[in-house]
């Protein structure tokens, strides 16, 4: 019998003990992590470079010389102007972004319209509708005129040109006051 009482004691320490460790410590583990996962999800970019000022890109220099709102620049597709044919979107204008890109680098630019988008707040990253030229490689020393379009909410705010690569131009404040 005193056997018996010796193995209830050593085996009667309480079940939940072991639980009440490991339920603060994954806890603890949980909350470190999703302020890891916070943190390095949610570092704040660089900011654009101010509208008319040169960035670096691979290859040259990219810079915005204009942001004209198609409805009230009154120009014109010179060719293949079919996709501005279609409405514009409810609550959404049109502007014609005029992008220059200079090669300085021995290997030349190379421009891709369809890498370009209008990022900010509540634009959903709309792509370009239209551009010219669509693409091009310049060589070094050589400049790239381009024009390129886009459909934007009329509330986007922060609107900045970028690319597929790192490339990030402010579109300014002028033409878009995110009220209209």
């Amino acid at each position: 019998m005193a056997q018996q009482l010796d193995d209830r004691r050593v085996s009667s320490r309480p079940t939940g003990s072991r639980h009440r460790v490991l339920v603060p410590a994954a806890l603890l583990i949980g909350v470190l992590g999703g302020t890891a996962w916070l943190l390095s999800n949610n570092v704040e970019e660089e900011p654009p470079t101010m509208l008319g000022a040169s960035d670096t890109v691979d290859g040259g220099l990219a810079r915005i010389n204009g942001i004209l709102p198609l409805e009230s620049d009154g120009w014109e597709p010179p060719t293949n102007g079919e996709a501005l044919d279609a409405p514009v979107t409810d609550g959404a204008h049109r502007v014609r972004v005029l992008l220059e890109l200079t090669a300085l680098e021995a290997d030349g630019i190379s421009f891709q319209a369809s890498d370009y988008f209008v990022d900010g707040l509540g634009t959903g990253e709309p792509r370009v509708i239209w551009a010219s030229p669509s693409e091009y490689k310049a060589e070094q020393g050589e400049t790239i005129d381009a024009t390129l379009v886009f459909e934007i909410p009329n509330k986007a705010l922060a609107l900045v040109l970028s690319d597929d690569g790192e490339t990030r131009l402010s579109l300014g404040t002028e033409h878009h006051t995110g009220g209209r």
